[in-house]
């Protein structure tokens, strides 16, 4: 066969399997994100309750936290192995393992009569890592001059179900159960895994070259400039969680007499995560063209823009606005950070080095309530805006601070 043909061949293979994980992805978004803004509504049909008809809040309110924070701390554990065991046994094989563990994870919250089997679900949720499997095989798949575009249309399924997940769950709640979504859910997941498995092909494994091989955490804290990214992305993480505790506190202070608070503060997230959904795909394509250091900076200064802004807006219509902003700009970071720092490492420690990332930016996602629970008591909420502004800058200065992702690093091949 002609070199030619190899190459296409190739390419058209690496086509198929984004398409097909870029479907998974958006399917386990989709039952990943279902329960996040309905969860202590849920939760508190599964404690016993008071008596027949008082439900507990306290305990409903303090196992929904738990709940919230379970997946995460799966995450922070897991996601070094799972990036790093990509890189060595195979990224077929570990989505395998991922898609099995998560099914699991959905179908014990999904049949669990009680707290216990729920919250254990949670936390294998968690465990299963596959977002962080999903993200290290799209981009593994993808070659560096398409590795942006790849990244960006990842950013935009995960919008999508992050989108759709909320809508489905908040409706099956009121009108029926929950319970049939997510073991519908689990069930969709079973397919696309069995889809996944007949239809993708490992892709090339990547021989170790350099004079300096990637150990992982140790290799991250020792240089300067990775170092930086991966506080930065940890920083940007904790801003976004922290503006999603405060956000419906500021909406409610701000505008107190605009009736039906909770459907509006719902659309103005979903107007975010649309924003989102469509900006991705134009950063990736600026990432391979560009310099990705730059956009990051121009993101985060954005986003930090639009959270002061929100400070002074009076109008609901101004508030949509500067969040269509902050959504649309906040789809470059993670993109950004990754492509960066894969230019910047042998591609045999890809996987290892999208496990690690996916830890710091859970490190941020827990970080970011913490430290809104911690001002809230000493600044109102429209004021605690300013800090997650002071955040976001903070990340785009860390970058700034960093040398340009086409100079070599010490630890690329």
């Amino acid at each position: 066969m002609s070199p030619a043909k190899k190459t296409g061949r190739s390419a058209g293979a690496n086509s198929r399997n984004l398409a097909l994980l870029l479907t998974c992805q958006a399917v386990t978004t989709l039952g990943l994100m279902m329960l996040v803004p309905i969860m202590p509504l849920y939760v508190a049909t599964l404690i016993p309750a008071n008596t027949a008809d008082v439900i507990d809040v306290a305990g409903a309110a303090r196992w929904s936290s738990l709940a919230l924070a379970a997946p995460g701390l799966g995450t922070l554990c897991f996601a070094p192995y799972a990036g790093k065991w990509c890189d060595r046994f195979g990224y077929r094989r570990m989505l395998l393992v991922s898609l099995t563990l998560f099914i699991v994870s959905m179908l014990l919250m999904a049949l669990s009569p009680g707290i216990t089997g729920f919250m254990l679900g949670r936390l294998l949720q968690g465990v299963s890592t596959i977002g962080v499997v999903l993200t290290a095989f799209i981009g593994h798949v993808s070659n560096d001059t398409s590795r942006g575009r790849s990244l960006g249309l990842q950013e935009s399924a995960i919008a999508c179900g992050a989108l759709a997940g909320p809508v489905l769950g908040g409706m099956m709640l009121d009108y029926w159960s929950l319970r049939p979504l997510l073991t519908a859910s689990a069930l969709a997941t079973g397919v696309a895994g069995g889809i996944l498995w007949s239809q993708l092909s490992e892709p090339p494994k990547a021989a170790a070259s350099g004079p300096v091989q990637f150990s992982g955490l140790r290799s991250v804290l020792a240089d300067r400039d990775l170092r930086r990214w991966m506080l930065a992305v940890c920083l940007t993480q904790a801003a976004g969680f922290a503006l999603i505790n405060v956000f419906a506190l500021y909406i409610a202070a701000r505008f107190p007499h605009a009736g039906a608070l909770a459907s509006k503060t719902g659309t103005l997230h979903a107007l975010g995560w649309l924003a989102t959904m469509l900006a991705s795909p134009l950063w990736g394509h600026l990432g391979d063209r560009g310099e990705p250091r730059r956009h990051f900076i121009l993101a985060a200064g954005a986003c930090a823009l639009a959270m002061g802004l929100l400070t002074i807006a009076d109008q609901l219509w101004l508030v949509a606005l500067l969040r269509i902003l902050q959504g649309a700009c906040y789809a470059a970071l993670m993109q950004s950070m990754l492509l960066a720092c894969s230019r910047q490492l042998p591609a045999s420690a890809y996987g290892h080095l999208t496990g690690i990332s996916r830890s710091f930016m859970v490190l941020g996602q827990m970080l970011g309530p913490l430290l809104s629970m911690l001002l809230l008591p000493i600044l109102a909420p429209i004021h605690l805006l300013w800090a997650v502004a002071a955040l976001f800058l903070s990340a785009g200065l860390l970058v700034l601070s960093g040398r340009p992702a086409a100079l070599a690093s010490p630890l690329q091949s």
